[in-house]
């Protein structure tokens, strides 16, 4: 940007100070030119000074208004699709595409876009005319399904936190929608989430609801498109939490659901208050569980 001339009002990218957390380059709106330096404006409405040096290049207009589909980012680089999924979660748009694939955003709070009503705009819709969400996600695949009588298969990964438990639970919810008849089975499907996260969701250091396990789900609908039935083909469970946690982290929820709701007949029938102890021998070390 040295033979540039940077103008008030410009967007531009630019390298982060030394010692700053992420080592990524920030985009801002110059809001003062001086000689040596500008100051710019970040989405987070904070100012600050950049010298020329800094400046990498001007912004790509795609990512000063912010894209649905981040295919269609003209500054295709790591730092600009932050920036664009920064600046869409600030207008509480969680949902971006980046082309077949929905990059979702917790947004830790209740937002109102999984009504029926919502369910019922995204149905047999074309997704470019709507906005980037979950039900778009689950609407393809149906319709596909019944259009092409193939299998489908939607993946749902992230780290902890990101929110894959309620996608899963909002794909379910869409599909048990989708064929306006519901019926006990689809019911049955979606109240066996809650017991299988008292089975498989722990308390983490990041997540007060973090599933400790990895399920495959298959669900079967008949020709109509209605659900026929569905089972769990694999349940992959994280065992050694079971006997022993990490610092400021739980067990499974089941465990203290079991101490607080059960009578105190039940509790003395499985004993969970009785602490068993085996102790090992190694050495000079024994251990109690």
């Amino acid at each position: 940007m040295a033979n540039q001339k940077l103008m008030l009002g410009d967007y531009i990218w630019a390298k982060q100070l030394s010692g700053d957390e992420f080592d990524i380059p920030i985009g801002g709106k110059i809001v003062a030119v001086e000689s040596s330096r500008v100051k710019i404006q970040d989405d987070d409405q904070k100012e600050m000074y950049i010298s020329n040096q800094q400046v990498l290049k001007n912004m790509h207009v795609s990512s000063i208004k912010g894209v649905e589909d981040m295919i269609n980012l003209g500054d295709l680089q790591e730092y600009a699709i932050l920036r664009n999924l920064h600046k869409r979660y600030k207008e509480k748009l969680i949902y971006t595409y980046t082309g077949s694939m929905l990059i979702a955003i917790n947004p830790y709070e209740l937002l109102p876009i999984y009504t029926n009503a919502l369910i019922k705009e995204y149905r047999n819709q074309n997704t470019e005319d709507l906005l980037p969400h979950i039900f778009a996600i689950g609407d393809n695949s149906y319709s596909n399904l019944k259009n092409s009588a193939k299998d489908q298969c939607i993946v749902i990964s992230g780290e902890s936190g990101a929110g894959k438990t309620e996608s899963t639970k909002l794909i379910l919810q869409y599909l048990a929608s989708a064929s306006g008849q519901h019926s006990w089975v689809e019911q049955q499907i979606l109240e066996a989430n809650p017991i299988l996260e008292a089975f498989g969701n722990a308390k983490t250091v990041r997540n007060d609801n973090s599933s400790r396990f990895g399920k495959y789900i298959d669900i079967k609908f008949n020709k109509n498109g209605n659900i026929e039935g569905a089972k769990i083909e694999q349940y992959l469970l994280e065992k050694s939490r079971i006997v022993s946690q990490n610092e400021g982290e739980r067990n499974y929820h089941i465990f203290y659901s079991m101490l607080a709701g059960l009578p105190k007949r039940e509790k003395k029938a499985v004993g969970p208050t009785r602490r068993k102890q085996l102790r090992i021998s190694k050495g000079r070390k024994s251990f109690n569980m």
